[in-house]
């Protein structure tokens, strides 16, 4: 009984290591296949966005170009571009237009008497002056436009209609500025341009004294309580982003906008009902483009000229005849004489200051 018993448990004992064994085993296999799994890098999505061999390639390719496009050095002035053309001028370069240009409307009875006026006085110090008259004008020694299909009817309404878009067809590059004048106003084109040059082209401006209608007119007018338009007489100024938006709607605000025989009414109400632009409306406007309303009479009294207002202005309308037209260049070329001995006198005064400084009654030598 004591041997069976002593078999038992060494049987039982030998049993338990086995099964000892082989949990160790188990373990010891699976900690393996663990870490056999864990040496082996899980697959990973790459987006060719964001994708280093991608971003690598792209900039490779894109710094090739850019070297292969960078010119030689130069080394003497014989390498030079030859298909470099360099201009001349410096407004050639940088595309600058001339300031003013200037449409005197007339007619064939006056090219001989006003518009002359007008040529020999302030005409010849404007950069360019052409006279606009209707068609079938022979020669003539004035710069006369001669506009197909328009007569020399008053008032000038098709006239000016056409004088707009010849503007526009052949100078709309070269100038900044256009100017429709009367052939009996007087413009003091320095004081003009002076003006001009702190005002921005591209901007469309409608510049001249602001005309509302007369009361007894405005039933025959039809302006709408906010509209004004620039009286023609002493001068209208288009800036030439104006005339660009302006010409488009020429025809036809002729056909279907006018209502009156007031020409630049008209054209103001086309510039007003199609473009939304008013003519300028500062008070000073009708000081710098001054309307004569006495008919003459003012410029008979010696007040006027001495009239500070009358001085600073820009233009003066109207002239009848070239006689006065040419008295009234000497009132303001005499005033400008004045003004320049003020200024002699001022730099004169100046340079005795400077040459007490300098013990020189000469700089050089």
């Amino acid at each position: 009984m004591m041997r069976f018993r002593s078999g038992w448990r060494v049987a039982a004992r030998d049993i338990f290591m086995l099964i000892i064994g082989v949990l160790i085993g188990l373990c010891v296999s699976q900690s393996m296949e663990i870490t056999r799994c864990s040496n082996i890098a899980p697959p990973q999505f790459k987006h060719p966005r964001y994708d280093s061999d991608v971003i690598e390639k792209s900039l490779t390719q894109n710094i090739s170009k850019l070297t292969t496009q960078v010119p030689k050095i130069r080394k003497n002035q014989h390498e030079i571009d030859k298909n470099l053309k360099r201009p001349k001028y410096l407004k050639d370069e940088l595309h600058i237009r001339k300031p003013l240009y200037i449409g005197v409307v007339t007619a064939s009875e006056f090219l001989n008497t006003r518009a002359m006026g007008v040529n020999g006085t302030w005409g010849h110090t404007a950069s360019k002056v052409e006279y606009y008259a209707a068609e079938g004008q022979g020669s003539h020694p004035l710069p006369v436009v001669s506009l197909e299909g328009v007569d020399d009817t008053y008032p000038p309404q098709k006239k000016v209609y056409r004088m707009l878009k010849y503007m526009h067809d052949h100078y709309i590059d070269e100038f900044n500025w256009f100017f429709r004048a009367d052939d009996d106003v007087y413009i003091r084109i320095p004081e003009l341009l002076d003006l001009l040059s702190t005002l921005d082209p591209t901007e469309p401006l409608y510049i001249g004294s602001p005309g509302l209608g007369k009361p007894e007119d405005l039933e025959r007018i039809k302006l709408y309580p906010h509209e004004r338009y620039c009286m023609g007489g002493p001068g209208v100024v288009f800036s030439r982003e104006l005339l660009i938006q302006l010409v488009p709607h020429l025809d036809d605000c002729l056909q279907n906008v006018v209502v009156s025989w007031n020409e630049d009414l008209e054209v103001g109400r086309c510039i007003s009902r199609r473009l939304g632009v008013q003519c300028t409306w500062a008070y000073e406007m009708r000081n710098f483009f001054y309307m004569d309303y006495s008919k003459g009479a003012m410029f008979k009294d010696p007040k006027v000229y001495r009239d500070k207002i009358f001085n600073t202005a820009l233009t003066v309308h109207p002239f009848k005849s070239s006689e006065m037209m040419y008295r009234i260049h000497q009132f303001f070329l005499e005033l400008a004489v004045h003004d320049n001995e003020k200024k002699g006198q001022s730099i004169h005064k100046e340079l005795q200051t400077i040459q007490k400084k300098t013990k020189r009654t000469k700089a050089f030598p």
